[in-house]
């Protein structure tokens, strides 16, 4: 007479399917994690980047702080000038910003040539230390490479000490020498500048 139990345990065929299936399916949540980690520092860097180039629009020289390494303390950059070149030192020993002004009552026109055209997607493209044309302003502001250009023509000019003033920001992903240099974003507005800087 034949003993007719039902199985009490799996087979080896069935333990190794069930491991690949859950193995196929942890690998599907930790890419779908990994995408999702991704579009959110692609959406911040975008987000940071348009309010970073707005506000460097309106202003040549902008508030920029560092941490410090032992309180963390915040603390803002110090800045000194030297003629119409305006510098913003962090700490770092590098200039966080430099920034050449012209003067406000110049009669004739103050051009960029570079004005339409911004530098090339490479980190290596990018000065660090070197001054900027005049009207022209750069450095690293919010973790990214910032570069502002403003120019002025002649007929823009309202009174003896204010005139319009063309302005061309762009932002780029290569601060602090991380990123690929993509540019995040561009800006052109046009603003009234008074009195100096």
């Amino acid at each position: 007479m034949m003993n007719n139990h039902g199985r009490s345990a799996f087979t080896l065929i069935e333990i190794l399917a069930c491991l690949l299936l859950f193995s196929m399916g942890l690998m599907a949540v930790i890419g779908v994690f990994l995408y999702g980690l991704k579009s959110a520092a692609a959406a911040q860097a975008d987000a940071t980047a348009w309010a970073t180039a707005l506000s460097v629009v309106k202003d040549p020289l902008p508030l920029g702080v560092v941490a410090d390494p032992v309180t963390g303390q915040l603390t803002p950059w110090t800045w000194t000038s030297s003629g119409a070149t305006w510098t913003a030192d962090d700490g770092s020993g590098q200039p966080a910003w430099v920034y050449t002004s012209w003067p406000i009552d110049t009669p004739g026109s103050i051009t960029v040539v570079d004005m339409a055209d911004p530098k090339s997607n490479s980190p290596t493209a990018f000065p660090s230390v070197a001054t900027p044309a005049v009207g022209c302003a750069r450095g690293w502001l919010n973790g990214y490479y910032v570069e502002r250009r403003e120019q002025s023509l002649s007929s823009d000019r309202l009174s003896d000490n204010m005139r319009l003033v063309e302005v061309r920001v762009d932002v780029y992903w290569a601060g602090y020498g991380f990123g690929d240099g993509k540019p995040l974003a561009s800006t052109v507005d046009r603003v009234v500048r008074s009195g100096g800087p």
